[in-house]
């Protein structure tokens, strides 16, 4: 991802190894904001014969080693057992993944996928994972072939799994109705998923109804976490979907995250459960309120301490009736942010948002 930092820079070291009690919406006024420390790198196993590498100079019928690399994802993540990292060499990776088998980790032996150091891949197409499980991809970045015959509805889509993690990557110009959907599997999945750190941004034009990041149906065992990342759209589309008609997240923490820009911050649909949405960023959208909440009682649902910036509220008086919530305040003017058009333009220099979005200590 442009302008990130990048954590698996560090991991060839590795190859051998309170603002926020406010009561109801509260207009603030805005001094530097402290950088946030990087994340821990994921570990990598000291043994080679764990390590497995994918190419575009590579082929498929080699044995996916350091001087051999695979040559498609679709066919590296296939052959990928618990315990087995796979690095990423840099470069444009052509490929629609849909129906690949994957193998579970575990908790003491993950999946791992990571960007070979200091190189950045992109696939360029779309990639439908199913039911990952204890795996862990990072520094790999999507982005939409706009030229494709045969568009997929999702670029990425993650159905159900357990304990995954996708962080510190680009998804952008998706052809499609969402750059990133993650939805349920059966009663308990999604299970202790994490989405963090990424930037998610350009949706298609003319507007056609896309979002960013779609959280989808869920069931009541299902749980994860949307944390610390960006999210903007300069067109006149909606940049995070909680839930539709066919149902809706449960027991999803948003948090953190800085979202910004198009015609509404966040829509909420399909009565969802149990979903916590605290310490964000949202604003720059014309929408009289930033997040919107559709008609129906949401269960268990709450909207604590977020900013709503450069907007007039972030809730409607008749939504914060029914929605449980506190410490949220307005900050009417500019945010003063960076840079809006770039994932790491995001960082403001006023003290009142100390507290909030995907920078926030």
């Amino acid at each position: 991802m442009t302008g990130r930092v990048t954590r698996t820079a560090l991991i060839l070291a590795l190859l051998m190894t309170t603002l926020l009690g406010c009561s109801d919406e509260q207009a603030v006024t805005g001094g530097p904001m402290p950088s946030r420390s990087p994340s821990p790198s994921p570990s990598v196993p000291s043994r080679p014969s764990l390590l497995r590498y994918v190419s575009p100079s590579g082929h498929d019928s080699d044995p996916g080693t350091l001087d051999r690399p695979w040559r498609t994802l679709a066919y590296a993540l296939h052959r990928l057992y618990y315990g087995q990292v796979l690095f990423v060499h840099g470069g444009i990776y052509r490929e629609n993944i849909a129906h690949v088998r994957l193998h579970q980790g575990t908790a003491q032996s993950p999946i791992t996928v990571l960007a070979y150091p200091g190189e950045n891949p992109v696939l360029k197409g779309t990639v439908s994972l199913r039911r990952p499980t204890y795996w862990l991809i990072d520094n790999l970045d999507v982005t939409g072939d706009l030229h494709a015959r045969n568009q997929a509805s999702f670029m990425v889509k993650i159905i159900g799994g357990r304990a995954w993690t996708w962080e510190d990557s680009e998804f952008t110009d998706t052809a499609g109705r969402a750059n990133v959907l993650i939805t349920g599997w059966g009663v308990d999945e999604p299970a202790a998923f994490k989405f963090s750190g990424n930037c998610l941004h350009e949706l298609p034009r003319p507007p056609m109804g896309s979002t960013n990041l779609f959280l989808g149906a869920m069931q009541a065992g299902a749980h994860g976490i949307v944390s610390r990342n960006v999210v903007f759209n300069a067109d006149d589309q909606t940049n995070v979907r909680i839930g539709s008609g066919a149902g809706a997240p449960y027991g999803v923490k948003l948090l953190q995250n800085t979202i910004y820009g198009g015609s509404l911050g966040i829509d909420v649909r399909g009565h969802p459960h149990y979903v916590k949405i605290s310490r964000n960023a949202v604003g720059g959208s014309p929408a009289p309120a930033m997040i919107r909440f559709h008609r129906g009682l949401p269960h268990g649902t709450t909207v604590t301490n977020n900013v709503a910036v450069k907007a007039a509220q972030l809730l409607r008086p008749e939504v914060r009736k029914i929605v449980h919530g506190f410490g949220n305040v307005v900050l009417g003017g500019d945010p003063d942010f960076v840079d809006t058009n770039r994932c790491d333009g995001f960082r403001s220099h006023l003290d009142a948002m100390i507290p909030y979005g995907a920078s926030s200590p």
